[in-house]
């Protein structure tokens, strides 16, 4: 009996983390963001439909791409201020270890509506534009969407400034940017679309440079949550 009262209640403290959290995320200005990633959606598929302009996969990737990074980038961004403005963090920080459960229950969700969003997407293009392997387009566009996403988190708890880590954003993402082209078909371009099969490239080696990619993002993910939790100890930083 005691078990199931302690599972109830341990449910029941997820269950309020979690609204606090969506709470937390949907304030501000995270819902012009998600509208803003739904309105570019939905402008580009009717161009599409009534054009008949794409027909392939690899050219609705980028956009999907994109319309994540909308999804991601506030709450990663501002997040720490917001808690900041809101002297939320003072409570977080007077909890020992709490503040790590409630920022990765946030990421957390913030992922799984970026996941649902781009789903709904895809699911979408693939019934109005062009026939596609939805789960696997979704899989393959959530690494970029995240490394970035979580890029964004660590320089969070290192400039302590959602202005300032914006602009080291837009200058890191434009930094990619430039680097696509000539890093197009290399397993460190950031932005490399798995659905692009190269001339010159055999499928076998071309599925070889995709995994190495999605080790490279995933590590490269990993390590930057755990440098952000660990900035997240120098109390003194943020109060």
């Amino acid at each position: 009996m005691s078990r199931i009262t302690n599972i109830a209640n341990l449910a029941d403290i997820v269950v309020k983390m979690i609204r606090y959290n969506l709470k937390i995320i949907f304030a501000n200005r995270f819902i012009w963001f998600l509208l803003g990633a739904v309105s570019f959606y939905i402008g580009l598929t009717l161009i599409y439909v009534f054009t008949e302009d794409v027909s392939r996969i690899e050219d609705l990737y980028g956009i999907f791409v994109f319309c994540g990074i909308l999804l991601v980038f506030y709450p990663t961004v501002f997040g720490i201020q917001n808690d900041q403005d809101a002297r939320t963090i003072e409570i977080l920080f007077g909890i020992p270890d709490y503040r790590y459960k409630v920022w990765l229950v946030r990421i957390i969700l913030i992922y799984i509506i970026t996941f649902v969003m781009l789903l709904a997407f895809s699911s979408l293009s693939s019934f109005l534009i062009i026939p596609m392997p939805v789960l696997a387009v979704t899989y393959h566009v959530l690494y970029p969407v995240f490394f970035l996403g979580v890029m964004a988190f660590m320089l969070s708890t290192i400039v302590r400034n959602g202005n300032g880590t914006a602009v080291l954003m837009i200058i890191f993402g434009l930094f990619f940017l430039i680097l696509q082209e000539p890093l197009e078909t290399s397993k460190w371009n950031v932005f490399l679309n798995p659905f692009t099969y190269p001339d010159d490239i055999s499928e076998t080696a071309w599925a070889n440079i995709v995994r190495d990619n999605r080790i490279i993002l995933l590590i490269s993910i990993i390590v930057f949550l755990l440098a952000a939790l660990y900035k997240l100890q120098k109390r003194e930083k943020f109060i």
